[in-house]
């Protein structure tokens, strides 16, 4: 089910996933890494530092870059102070340096009697801003689970959705054995991103392992390669597996379009009957494939409904009885 809302993410998280990106360096071991950010943007406190607080988005991370710090020099020690402790009166999660430049004393001051966070990093400010904003937007991306299969099968993402028993996992290993790529087994984490996309991925404990039974837990990346993995991927395509039931339709033309709600986003979506000897992987790897056609303006089923009419109404046309000459 989605998650019915966002408690915010602690500093240390941002610290922690951002570093490769972003490159945060803690300044004051004082601060106090449980703040959360509880709002996706990231402020640039120019008015706030020159006294006007009015409308300060003092919940947001602030950035300061070359600019604020060049205005900062021009002032003296007392102002600073003022205007510091004022700046960290207001519920900000931290402070960020960019370029590395040398933050005033005043701010690492006031910031440890407030506990509040100050962090660097080497990248110039928008750099740095629009990685921040980049991953912030991530994290509080509506979200939700499947229990399923996820993988990239010509490039395509299709999640596997069924009940347990029927074959999921298996039929992920046998994909995989074909040459495609693992993104999670039993529990797809999903999440919408900015444009309209669901993607998906892996739960972080059990990522790169598989569940077979009678097998056990096996490591994809082991036997078949770190290119059998994706550590995400866009979820384009949904394939919900099921016990065939006799009393049931399938589709069994294609011509309809059919669609499932994910994240307030539609994503195509087949139901599959399992029969015994029904080669399931081979199935989805075809549906994959169709599913390329589709996006390039061919519609198979819809191409030999077209073509059938067409020879239909061609044989209307023909005389009954033609002369034999």
């Amino acid at each position: 089910m989605p998650s019915s809302g966002h408690t915010g993410i602690p500093i240390k998280t941002l610290l922690d996933e951002c570093a490769p990106r972003v490159k945060l360096k803690l300044l004051n071991p004082e601060g106090d890494l449980t703040r959360r950010i509880t709002v996706a943007e990231v402020d640039r406190p120019g008015l706030a530092l020159s006294g006007y607080f009015a409308n300060f988005a003092g919940k947001r991370l602030q950035v300061l870059g070359l600019t604020e710090i060049s205005y900062l020099k021009t002032k003296d020690k007392t102002y600073l102070q003022e205007i510091f402790q004022r700046l960290t009166s207001e519920p900000i999660p931290g402070i960020i340096i960019a370029r590395r430049l040398k933050p005033p004393k005043e701010l690492i001051s006031c910031a440890n009697r407030k506990e509040v966070p100050v962090m660097s990093t080497p990248l110039r400010t928008s750099e740095a801003v629009a990685l921040l904003s980049d991953f912030l937007r991530d994290q509080f991306a509506p979200q939700t689970s499947y229990h399923g299969e996820l993988l990239d099968i010509f490039g395509v993402g299709i999640m596997i959705l069924g009940e347990s028993g029927l074959g999921k996992s298996e039929c992920a290993l046998d994909l995989v054995a074909k040459g495609h790529r693992l993104v999670a087994d039993d529990q797809v984490m999903v999440r919408r991103i900015v444009g309209g996309l669901v993607v998906g991925y892996s739960d972080p404990k059990i990522r790169d392992h598989i569940e077979i039974q009678g097998l056990g837990i096996i490591s994809i990346s082991r036997m078949y390669g770190v290119q059998a993995l994706r550590d995400r991927k866009r979820i384009e395509l949904v394939i919900r597996l099921e016990s065939l039931d006799p009393n049931k339709e399938y589709d069994r033309t294609g011509l309809s379009d059919t669609t499932i709600d994910i994240l307030g986003v539609e994503i195509s979506y087949l139901v599959i009957p399992i029969i015994p000897g029904k080669n399931i992987s081979n199935i989805i790897e075809a549906a994959a494939l169709n599913h390329l056609l589709r996006i390039r303006g061919f519609h198979s089923a819809r191409e030999f409904n077209r073509q059938l009419i067409q020879i239909m109404t061609s044989e209307e046309t023909q005389p009954e009885n033609p002369e034999i000459e």
